[in-house]
């Protein structure tokens, strides 16, 4: 395998990712802790084969730390993506806004619940269920993003974003986007495994939701593949793409989703009007260069 460094990847995360799907689905109910982990297979696997299988090692890993400005700059972008998403949520009739914060609260008292807790006896002296509330929100657009959030963002960059998105772009550039970006969606499909799925569907349903998040996905990668050669850091791109999770996070506290379908909808609809405005502002011409 040290001739096809690409192939060693691939094998090492695939089974890196079915030992942690088994041993979640052995915990049982405890198994959905386990769903962090697997977000750190991508980053061990591509550490392991550049170790193992890779001749330049971390030479070309973009290990460095990359200019203030970008991580500024993408943090922002991340979060008006965000904006553009729940904007479009609510021109779908998706959502529904609830300022009250009660659907975060319910959701903090199941996770208490969960671990046989009760909320108001397990939060910290002088903390009240609604301090936790724009302590989360907050912390989701700023501090939440640097630590631990830019390492759990390195999970997957380093791997998806810094190893395999360039050896398939070295293929053929539509290889490195298009491929690249379905081979990051069904990277996903295993944590349906071990974290419990709500909604129930009919099967017309599941195939235009499984269309449509694909769509998102790719468009999605293609933005944070964008963000990755334009800042030439891995860490600037773990930044971005930890600001879309946990801004999104913070947005969803205040609001209650009518129609799941539609918010999936509206999430792929955001990120292709991300990729047309990339394309508008040369993207392409970025990515050449990067290459060259």
């Amino acid at each position: 395998m040290k001739k096809q460094p690409l192939t060693s990847y691939f094998v090492i995360l695939f089974v890196l990712c079915a030992a942690v799907i088994v041993g979640a689905r052995m915990l049982g109910q405890q198994g959905a802790y386990l769903a962090q982990l697997y977000m750190l297979t991508p980053a061990l696997a591509a550490m392991i084969t550049r170790l193992f299988f890779y001749q330049p090692k971390f030479t070309d890993a973009n290990l460095r730390f990359g200019k203030l400005g970008d991580y500024f700059k993408f943090w922002m972008i991340s979060i008006g993506i965000t904006a553009l998403s729940y904007a479009l949520f609510t021109l779908f009739g998706s959502i529904t806004w609830d300022f009250t914060g009660q659907v975060f609260l319910n959701r903090l008292s199941e996770q208490f619940a969960a671990a046989g807790q009760d909320i108001s006896a397990s939060l910290p002296p002088g903390f009240t269920p609604m301090t936790m509330l724009w302590l989360f929100f907050v912390g989701g657009l700023t501090t939440f993003n640097i630590l631990p959030g830019i390492l759990m963002g390195f999970g997957e960059e380093f791997g998806h974003r810094g190893f395999m998105f360039p050896h398939l772009y070295k293929i053929k550039p539509w290889v490195g986007l298009l491929v690249g970006g379905l081979i990051w969606y069904a990277w996903h499909w295993p944590l349906a495994l071990v974290i419990p799925q709500t909604a129930q569907y009919q099967l017309w349903q599941n195939i235009l939701n499984f269309i449509v998040l694909g769509v998102g996905s790719v468009c999605t990668f293609v933005y944070l593949a964008y963000v990755y050669v334009k800042s030439k850091s891995i860490w600037v791109t773990s930044l971005a793409h930890i600001v879309l999770n946990n801004s999104a996070a913070s947005f969803s506290y205040f609001v209650l989703i009518e129609n799941q379908f539609l918010a999936n909808l509206g999430l792929a609809l955001t990120m292709a009007i991300v990729v047309i405005i990339l394309y508008l502002k040369k993207a392409p011409e970025v990515f050449r260069e990067y290459f060259s």
